[in-house]
């Protein structure tokens, strides 16, 4: 297991946005992700959850307000070698190996060869890194996009709906390194929604609706488990998991938004 490097004192958030406000997107957001946290960002479309990634990844100005990452300015360079951010969609050349596209990100990241194929073998990639990224399938082009993104595995994970193309076996692989690299002192903040998605990758979660945040609490809270037939909520066993839809309050961040989408 490869474990999160830390450039900043261990009480200081790996991520820290107080107030933040960007016209038209976020309205006055505050968040603080310590180590060894993993959260999910929910909210409908336009809800303010990339805008909030993207100011984390320095993407994106405050107009108003701090934003930090390890305790420096998330354009800076400590705070670059600090973070991962994967984008939800990554055009990769299609003529290009997937070997070189890890061996490329590997080299900007400055991590070596153990780190190369600790990300390879984490996301299932043993058996392609020969094949040219356009004879992949759309999951497996999204292992590679992941398994470059977080090469090297700085602390603070920023992930924009990373298995919005991913297979079934990409999102065990992912779930399983995402509960890894907050065990060795990480911390992961991701944008989803569907339950499975927000399950598999926080504990947490915070709620955003139209820029400002609603809500922020354990992940088990926001789901109800109910009756497949017709609706109604189930009390079930330890150990059944029933078919899971969001509660009240969950549903009032996604109104407007069909939550199985």
């Amino acid at each position: 297991m490869t474990a999160a490097r830390q450039d900043a004192p261990t009480d200081t958030p790996l991520a820290d946005v107080r107030d933040a406000r960007v016209p038209g997107r976020l309205d006055g957001v505050d968040l603080a992700v310590q180590a060894g946290t993993t959260l999910a960002l929910i909210g409908a479309n336009g809800a303010g959850k990339s805008s909030l990634l993207h100011l984390l990844a320095g993407r994106l100005r405050a107009r108003r307000g701090t934003v930090r990452v390890a305790g420096h300015a998330p354009r800076s360079a400590a705070a670059a070698r600090a973070r991962a951010y994967v984008p939800q969609r990554i055009d990769l050349p299609p003529h290009v190996r997937a070997g070189e596209v890890l061996a490329v990100a590997a080299q900007a990241r400055g991590a070596d060869d153990d780190a190369l194929r600790d990300a390879a073998t984490r996301m299932g990639l043993a058996d392609v890194l020969s094949a040219r990224v356009g004879r992949l399938s759309g999951g497996m082009q999204q292992r590679v996009a992941l398994a470059a993104g977080l090469v090297g595995a700085p602390p603070l994970w920023l992930l924009d709906e990373p298995a919005s193309a991913l297979d079934a076996g990409g999102l065990t692989r992912l779930a399983a390194w995402v509960a890894d690299h907050a065990a060795a002192g990480g911390a992961i903040v991701t944008s989803a929604h569907r339950p499975e998605e927000v399950a598999a990758f926080a504990h947490e979660a915070v709620l955003l609706r139209a820029g400002r945040r609603l809500h922020r609490g354990p992940v088990d809270g926001l789901f109800e488990g109910v009756d497949a037939r017709d609706g109604t909520p189930l009390d079930l066993p330890d150990g059944v998991v029933p078919r899971r839809v969001p509660g009240p309050l969950l549903a009032d961040a996604l109104e407007g938004e069909d939550p199985r989408a």
